[in-house]
């Protein structure tokens, strides 16, 4: 057995890469989108909260607020001490429960029935 020996040239090849920059990044793009929404949200901002109230305001409307809330929900818990008014309380909202549960029902019965009784082609006129 004898060895053999290879005799040649190798052909050089020259490579490249491939250049991606001729392709736009959508990366790129979405972030210079993003920043242009962002500038302009802030302008917007901007312009309208220029003829904002100042915080001073905005603390006595939201002071003002609260006590509103408070006197309602102190007229609530008054109401509901009532007790004729939380016997009204209580029909209306079985008369609710009633009036969903006969939605639901007939929901059903719909449903049922257009899964139990399909239509067939020979059936319409």
């Amino acid at each position: 057995m004898g060895t053999e020996q290879l005799v040649g040239t190798i052909q050089q090849v020259q490579t490249h890469q491939t250049d991606h920059t001729d392709r736009p990044d959508p990366w790129a793009d979405l972030s210079a989108r993003l920043g242009d929404l962002g500038s302009a949200l802030r302008d917007q901002y901007r312009q309208v909260s220029a003829d904002a109230p100042d915080e001073e305001e905005v603390r006595a409307a939201l002071r003002t607020l609260g006590a509103a809330a408070e006197a309602f929900l102190a007229s609530v818990g008054s109401a509901l001490r009532d007790p004729l008014l939380r016997e009204r309380l209580r029909e209306t909202a079985a008369g609710l429960v009633t009036v969903l549960g006969a939605t639901f029902e007939e929901l059903g019965e719909e449903l049922a029935w257009s899964g139990t009784e399909p239509e067939s082609p020979t059936d319409t006129p």
